[in-house]
């Protein structure tokens, strides 16, 4: 009986974690989605760009 007392324990510090980390996360997430959103547009354009500059040389 002594693995029934572990697992609460583990699983009591995952959620007390957990909520502390949604506690101390920064509350502004729209700055990291638009910065992921420009460089995946950055990555695209610079994709065309090579796959342009790829068939004009053929």
């Amino acid at each position: 009986m002594e693995n029934t007392a572990f697992w609460c324990g583990i699983g009591a510090g995952m959620v007390l974690g957990a909520a502390v980390g949604m506690a101390v996360s920064p509350r502004q997430r729209s700055m990291k989605t638009c910065v992921g959103r420009t460089m995946q547009h950055m990555g695209n354009a610079v994709d065309n760009a090579w796959e342009d500059l790829l068939r004009t040389i053929e």
